[in-house]
């Protein structure tokens, strides 16, 4: 039920508060009456966070070019922002759940992991700036980046850590290991995919093939969540996940035409 009601959620976004509502309201019930299947109604929770501000306009600065190179631009603060808040609820639930930061992949990784986790990080990011215009184009429509700006870079990094960070930690962290307990491992992977894939392929700004995004994101999804089962640790996805969102806010922030 709860990964149900993200999906619908994910989809239909005039949902996603009264979603959220339902959620903590299900977690608070299942407490009380099933307390072994509160840890999925918790797991959904975070995700249904981050839908919601989803909800809330971005200032006009943080997507005509403006703000750039501004240290504190506002497509990096606003997703800070985002961050704080969804993290923020999945250390307030860890401990009624009873769960701890390895269950949630959040442990320090070994020595192989750490290795592929900061190869990825310094491949994933000039690899995406490169072929980022190319790889939207379909999806977003022409895309040109203002990449002469080095001071771009301070509020870029922001953006990637903080949109990376949470979006790993919610999907691949508390909503599948929460999920997990209730429904076990293959369920909790597909459908943390499946909600990451339907989040990201329903926003307002994607243009002419949302199809293939969702498929494109609930792949990677996918794999990033079996990623996380055989290592039990988060550090090769959040790695990934940075230095590809770099590109991204270039492509929000500091876009040319």
């Amino acid at each position: 039920m709860p990964l149900a009601i993200l999906a619908a959620a994910a989809v239909v976004r005039p949902v996603r508060l009264p979603a959220l509502a339902a959620l903590v309201a299900g977690f608070l019930v299942a407490r009380r009456i099933a307390p072994s299947r509160s840890a999925a109604w918790a797991g959904a929770i975070p995700v249904a966070i981050s839908l919601t501000w989803g909800l809330v306009p971005l200032p006009t600065a943080a997507t005509d070019g403006s703000s750039c190179t501004e240290p504190t631009a506002p497509f990096a603060t606003w997703r800070l922002v985002e961050a704080a808040l969804t993290l923020g609820s999945i250390a307030l639930l860890a401990p009624l759940v009873g769960s701890g930061g390895g269950e949630l992949g959040l442990r320090r990784p070994g020595a192989r992991v750490g290795a592929s986790a900061v190869a990825l990080l310094v491949i994933c990011g000039p690899l995406g700036l490169l072929l980022g215009p190319t790889v939207a184009a379909p999806f977003f429509g022409a895309v040109g980046l203002r990449l002469g700006e080095p001071t771009a870079l301070v509020p870029a990094l922001l953006f990637a850590v903080a949109n990376g960070t949470l979006e790993e930690v919610a999907y691949r962290g508390s909503l599948q290991a929460w999920t997990k307990r209730r429904c076990g491992a293959p369920i909790a992977v597909a459908g943390q995919a499946l909600v990451f894939g339907l989040a990201h392929a329903a926003g307002p700004d994607v243009g002419g093939a949302p199809i293939a995004l969702f498929v494109a994101l609930a792949t990677s999804g996918l794999v990033a969540g079996v990623v996380v089962e055989r290592t039990g640790s988060l550090a090769i996805p959040i790695a990934a996940h940075v230095g590809l969102d770099i590109p991204l806010y270039y492509g929000n922030a500091c876009r040319i035409g």
